[in-house]
């Protein structure tokens, strides 16, 4: 990975005017916090030959372990990639560092059409990696042509029993929300309710509410899934028998994100290390090897049209300009509306 070596030099040379003061004696080691299938160990070392420093690899697998672990303090970890939903909870409570976007040149590359999360809408404390949308799988045999709208799965009757939604309550009552106009972070009882009854009576036609829905479409027992299109490509993207579609009213949009704890032990070097992940040739090599989209436009440009035209990792402008990312529901009494309302529903799946 030798063609990152000028870029890493490029931000090493602003770092003695920068306002972030490191320790004398800066540490030999720096901590990474990481999904297991997101930045490999071979990447890693990289940085740490051009940086002349160790980088010592933590995994997690999913986001009760990244919580798990951040907190656990021991080490204190100096970058994360963290889900957003996570970042919404360490960002609650004040866990995370402001990001000196001066020692980040590669964040210009980032993809503008990509929404900003409610928690952080100048992207202050983070930036995003990896991101995805929740759309539509689906047979290509059982479709004359590709099903984009929630419609198919949330309000029809046609495809009676060779359905399945995700068995996942914020994100498929949210996404019933969007389809009927309304924002998917707008957690008044009337639109949760609204939601609520658009899924119950829906209930009997879906065959499943499942995490692995994409298992379902492998196997044949469905023709149509709500499914996240990371999951979906990495999963499905050998098979030319399914498409993915992302839906005309719009979607939620995930992301992975890379943020500086608070406590870092040396942030000079966590900027270092955020900013060579950012790189466009390393981001376009990690998109590529964990079949994520990427947040970075010349990155992308990098990975060609059989990627620009894969709805599943670049999802129409059109679409995305109607999508939102996720505010963390800290309110309890929403919470609340969101579990009963989900206990509704199931209750209105006879199969279950």
């Amino acid at each position: 990975m030798n063609y990152s070596r000028r870029s890493f030099l490029a931000a090493a040379a602003v770092l003695p005017f920068c306002p972030i003061h490191a320790k004398p004696n800066r540490p030999k080691t720096v901590h990474f916090l990481g999904c297991s299938n997101g930045v490999d160990a071979e990447t890693l070392r990289e940085f740490g030959r051009l940086a002349n420093m160790k980088v010592q690899r933590h995994k997690y697998g999913n986001d009760a372990q990244f919580i798990a672990k951040f907190l656990g303090g021991k080490p204190r970890f100096d970058v994360a990639m963290a889900p957003d939903d996570s970042i919404s909870h360490l960002l609650h409570t004040k866990l995370l560092a402001t990001l000196d976007r001066s020692l980040i040149p590669n964040a210009g590359q980032l993809n503008p059409i990509i929404p900003l999360p409610p928690d952080d809408p100048e992207r202050v404390y983070s930036l995003p990696y990896f991101w995805g949308t929740l759309g539509i799988g689906y047979r290509r045999a059982a479709f004359s042509n590709p099903p984009e709208s929630w419609r198919v799965l949330l309000e029809s009757s046609e495809h009676a029993n060779r359905m399945a939604l995700l068995d996942d309550k914020m994100s498929t009552i949210q996404v019933a929300q969007k389809y009927l106009g309304h924002s998917i972070n707008s957690a008044t009882p009337e639109i949760i309710g609204e939601a609520t009854r658009l899924l119950a009576r829906q209930g009997p036609k879906v065959k499943a509410f499942t995490s692995r829905p994409t298992k379902l479409l492998l196997s044949g027992e469905v023709d149509l899934v709500m499914s996240w299109s990371d999951d979906f490509h990495k999963e499905l993207r050998e098979y030319s028998e399914f498409g993915f579609a992302a839906p005309a009213e719009g979607t939620i949009i995930r992301q992975k994100l890379l943020c500086i704890p608070r406590h870092a032990a040396d942030p000079v070097a966590a900027h270092q290390l955020i900013n060579f992940l950012m790189d466009k040739d390393i981001s376009a090599s990690l998109a590529r090897r964990f079949h994520y989209a990427t947040t970075n436009r010349a990155a992308a440009d990098l990975l060609g049209e059989s990627y620009q035209n894969n709805p599943a990792l670049s999802p129409p402008a059109a679409v995305i300009k109607r999508s939102e990312c996720r505010a963390f529901v800290h309110n309890a009494e929403q919470n609340r509306l969101y579990t009963t309302a989900w206990k509704k529903i199931k209750e209105k799946n006879l199969k279950l």
